[in-house]
């Protein structure tokens, strides 16, 4: 009866608490224990996609008290004075303000202390047009308050000599433009760890077989792959300057220093730094400064949101996770798949986040597509829940998300000696097939081993000439993260080349696919910056790797 009683208690109405924020009205809905994103779209009568669209960071999972923005149905969003809760909040002296309709007018976050004459020179204003777009702003701006610095007007073209774009209705701010030019200032931000690799004795590492460090291998790598672009690049026509920064991602007082050089030496566009703190730290800067930033390894997206100058070139875990599910469901269970969710340990909290978000992506697209409840996926837990489970005459799917690796080794042997003779295909991460040492690669040959990446791991060939080059002045071969250096120049820059740093706001409109990676960017709304969802998908079949060419 108490199990009961708990369910019967989660809210099954829709919230009280209606707020108008960047001039829509929404419902702001507050999470019970327990409660679930599906039964949040039958309340509201709103789709997944739709709730993921309004609030991102739901991809990373749920929890009680979490508060969640849903369409207040019918609500048009138009730049009206707030008559109900809104972002900003209202002292007791008379003003004016507004809900900023965000897709029609640019906006300016107000910092500590900025004036109305502060913000009208930094962005060519007169204070009567300033006044016109935001009424009452002569009493005074308060610290955070959003105001309208222009009206969005959609770029028609961008002049390419390769392709031409074309205007969607996520348009750029209209104050913010960068002229095309021919040098630009690119800053690398890369834990190149100098101060430790000079008491590195890098004969004693050779003599002894011994590996180089491997955060300072990895930052060399990705500055050579990069370099190695930029030279191919370079012309008369165009020229980058590269301005090598060290950060340790711990390093506050290095931060510090990289932050006041960026404004004086004029960066046109900054790489790095890798890890997600130092990134999100100066990404803040770069913002302030209206300087294009590229975040190329970390898999978190907090820090895209508003921030338009940010994008990110690594697919997060849950894109993974989301791209899986539909090559399933594109290429594996149209031809009648019985699809089993494995469960390798309930106490795993990062495990048990994207088995949630696999479920509810799974199950919502399969309703999309017209699948029934009974062709939804099963959840199963190990061995005994996969036997119990499986059904004969028909290829069973089993999907493992575990990044456990004692877990996933015995697993996968049991799950091997039971299949043998049967129809069914594993798909997990990629870390089983490449990290985990343990797991026989003849058990992932006979369960075709299935899963995405974010690199084109079979096309490494493509790169023999740069290779060859790398070989001569290294006299050893390349990591992984020279081809993603090398790729993320290669894109960024030659758009650069084309386009003039503008593109940054079109990255949608752009899609690429080069040696290693996939550049395929979204973005959920125009005040955010892009994260690149371009992912692959490779399975085991008769011993090789194969890229099964989904996209």
């Amino acid at each position: 009866m108490l199990c009961f009683a708990s369910f019967i208690l989660i809210s099954q109405t829709k919230s009280s608490n209606i707020q108008t924020i960047n001039g829509k009205k929404y419902y702001v809905h507050k999470l019970d224990k327990g409660q679930s994103l599906y039964s949040i779209t039958k309340i509201y009568n709103i789709k997944l996609d739709d709730l993921y669209t309004e609030n991102p960071e739901l991809k990373q999972g749920t929890k009680a008290g979490q508060e969640i923005k849903i369409p207040f149905a019918g609500e048009a969003a138009h730049f009206n004075n707030a008559t109900t809760s809104t972002t900003q909040t209202i002292n007791s002296t008379p003003r004016v303000v507004s809900a900023i309709d965000t897709l029609k007018y640019s906006t300016h976050k107000v910092a500590k202390g900025e004036t109305v004459y502060a913000i009208t020179k930094k962005y060519n204003l007169s204070t009567d047009y300033f006044e016109k777009l935001n009424p009452g702003s002569k009493a005074g701006l308060k610290e955070g308050q959003l105001v309208a610095i222009g009206e969005r007007s959609p770029i028609k073209t961008i002049a390419a000599t390769t392709n031409s774009v074309k205007p969607t209705a996520d348009t750029f701010p209209l104050k913010i433009h960068f002229p095309k030019k021919n040098a630009y200032n690119v800053a690398l931000i890369l834990p190149f760890k100098l101060d430790q690799l000079e008491l590195i004795n890098s004969p004693a590492l050779v003599k002894a077989n011994m590996n180089f460090p491997q955060i300072s291998s990895l930052a060399i790598d990705f500055y050579l792959g990069f370099k190695q672009a930029v030279d191919s690049l370079s012309s008369k026509d165009f020229k980058v300057n590269m301005e090598l920064h060290d950060l340790d991602d711990k390093d506050s007082l290095n931060m510090v220093n990289i932050i006041s050089s960026l404004d004086k030496k004029q960066t046109d566009f900054i790489f790095g730094p890798m890890y997600a703190n130092g990134f999100k730290t100066i990404s803040i800067k770069a913002k302030e400064l209206n300087i294009p930033i590229v975040s190329p390894i970390t898999q978190q997206n907090k820090f895209l949101y508003e921030n338009i100058y940010a994008s990110k070139t690594n697919p997060s875990q849950y894109t993974m996770v989301e791209a899986l599910a539909d090559y399933i469901l594109d290429s594996l269970k149209p031809k009648k798949a019985r699809v089993l969710l494995n469960i390798a340990s309930e106490k795993d909290a990062k495990e048990m986040g994207f088995v949630k978000a696999f479920k509810q992506y799974y199950n919502e697209k399969a309703r999309k597509l017209g699948y029934t409840l009974k062709d939804t996926l099963s959840t199963v837990r190990g061995i005994a829940g996969i036997k119990a489970n499986h059904e004969s005459g028909i290829k069973n799917v089993i999907v493992s998300l575990s990044s456990n690796q004692i877990l996933i080794t015995d697993f996968t042997t049991q799950l091997a000696l039971f299949a043998d003779k049967k129809d069914i295909t594993l798909c997990g991460f990629e870390e089983t097939s490449t990290s985990f040492d343990n797991i026989d690669q003849e058990y992932l040959n006979q369960l075709n081993y299935t899963f995405p990446s974010a690199n084109n791991l079979t096309n490494t060939k493509v790169y023999q000439p740069i290779v060859a080059k790398y070989w001569e002045k290294q006299n050893t071969y390349p990591g992984k993260f020279y081809f993603i250096g090398f790729d993320i120049a290669m894109y960024y820059l030659k758009n650069l080349r084309d386009h003039g740093a503008d593109f940054i706001f079109r990255l949608n409109e752009l899609p690429s696919e080069t040696n290693y990676l996939r550049f395929k960017f979204t973005r959920p709304d125009n005040s955010t910056g892009f994260d690149n969802n371009g992912v692959y998908i490779f399975k085991y079949a008769n011993y090789q790797l194969v890229e099964t060419g989904w996209k």
